[in-house]
């Protein structure tokens, strides 16, 4: 019986010391030792992605490639053979420029045959000439009548197959002079500038026999995108299609560089989401789990100077961004005024928040913003104010730091803490189980 006390005892001191561990976790580590204020931490944003839109900003930026408005597909006769092709994907070519050239030795061949074809040809026409002149003149010299028949029946049945020789032999000419045209014309020009795409396969293994014609639904050979008459096509996720429309203004940004830019507005929408591929996607899509269909939409330039032909840059939604005063230029919902004074929650060198105070200029009522004048850079990070907000609170610019809340709006830590410090009702169930435990040997003593 004693032993069994004993067990109890231990686990009941066990359990204290598992909540006093408890406690000093959530007073030390978690509300932050030695801070001012309730230790409470506050999310700060850094001061240059807030001035350039923030989160707003990244939602609305899309990746966009430059194309032209122009192509013109290049087609291939199926029933010829590539000899040579004379240029490569990504070439930039002008109008006249040789593109491929067709294997001329069967052509010839051909031309030989067809030349051989229609001298035949002739000799039948001029053989039925002289049957004819002979037929002709022996009719002519005979005076029986039944011999005279006969001879003007040969005569009319030779003067058939004459007809039909004729007709012959102009076929047969239209076909050589088909024939010869094709052999002078055996290489493809360029039929407008541009930069050649999408070039078929053509390689050392197949130049020189014939392409199968179903290789491409419309027979194109190779593609040519014009030149300078350019557009921009962005790629849009399902989840944000609604934002544009066709006439929404934007702004094109360089990659490489983000003052240059160019504006412009979307004339076009695809309806059907573009086939799933990894070649273009949203700038900023942290959902890489989740797959969701993406649709194309067109972009046409105020001005295209400076652009080149399949470069990559940024669509953002044109909210007036580019107007804005010259520095820094802050959302009002950041800014606390008290006594005819600005101030801003900001993080200190010692990541503690502290109200600084700020000089601002006039009010942007369009954009709900103020020009900061002093007291603020980019490279400070600010939070939103808020009531629970007090000098000195610990900060942090990951939002998954901060204590989540539950249903009912308790924090849940705060709810865990409360219930692991609630002793009370743990040493009154610590000591109802010696007592029951108590109980149980009694009875089991009584038993015995």
């Amino acid at each position: 019986m004693n032993k069994k006390k004993g067990v109890i005892l231990i686990t009941t001191i066990v359990i204290i010391l598992l909540i006093a561990a408890i406690v000093i976790y959530f007073v030390i580590f978690r509300k932050g030792s030695g801070a001012k204020g309730n230790g409470n931490l506050v999310y700060v944003e850094s001061v240059k992605s807030i001035e350039n839109g923030g989160s707003i900003g990244e939602s609305s930026r899309f990746m966009g490639v430059v194309e032209s408005q122009e192509t013109k597909k290049v087609k291939k006769d199926s029933t010829k053979k590539i000899s040579e092709v004379y240029v490569k994907e990504g070439d930039v070519v002008k109008k006249d420029d040789p593109l491929f050239a067709y294997d001329t030795s069967d052509m010839e061949m051909t031309l030989e045959q067809l030349k051989l074809d229609l001298q035949g040809i002739q000799n039948n026409i001029d053989s039925d000439n002289n049957t004819i002149a002979d037929l002709t003149s022996q009719r002519d010299a005979s005076t029986d009548t039944d011999e005279r028949a006969n001879l003007n029946s040969q005569i009319i049945s030779t003067n058939a197959s004459l007809n039909e020789e004729d007709y012959n032999y102009s076929l047969k000419e239209l076909e050589i002079t088909r024939q010869e045209e094709a052999i002078n014309n055996a290489v493809v020009y360029a039929p407008m500038d541009g930069v050649v795409k999408n070039i078929s396969s053509v390689d050392s293994a197949n130049i020189g026999e014939n392409t199968d014609s179903n290789t491409s639904s419309d027979d194109a050979f190779l593609t040519i995108m014009a030149s300078g008459d350019y557009r921009i096509k962005g790629t849009i996720d399902e989840q944000s299609v609604g934002l544009i429309m066709s006439g929404t203004e934007v702004i094109v940004r360089s990659r490489l560089d983000s003052t240059k830019m160019w504006k412009g507005k979307v004339t076009k929408i695809d309806q059907e989401p573009q086939q799933q591929d990894s070649s273009m996607s949203m700038y900023g899509n942290g959902d890489s789990g989740v797959s969701t269909s993406k649709y194309n939409f067109y972009v046409s330039l105020d001005s295209v100077d400076g652009l080149m032909l399949g470069q990559h840059l940024y669509i953002e939604l044109d909210y007036g961004q580019d107007q804005l005063a010259e520095g820094l230029n802050i959302p009002s919902y950041y800014i606390l005024q008290e006594d005819g004074k600005f101030f801003v929650w900001k993080r200190d060198k010692d990541e503690k928040i502290t109200k600084a105070e700020i000089t601002v200029g006039d009010y942007d009522m369009e954009r709900d913003t103020y020009p900061v004048l002093s007291g603020l850079t980019e490279d400070d990070y600010i939070a939103l104010p808020m009531d629970t907000i007090e000098e000195g609170n610990p900060t942090t610019t990951n939002y998954e730091d901060l204590p989540q809340t539950t249903e009912d709006g308790v924090n849940e830590d705060d709810s865990m803490l409360n219930e692991a410090t609630n002793t009370d009702s743990i040493e009154e169930t610590g000591e109802t189980s010696v007592d029951n435990a108590n109980d149980t040997n009694e009875n089991e003593s009584a038993g015995e």
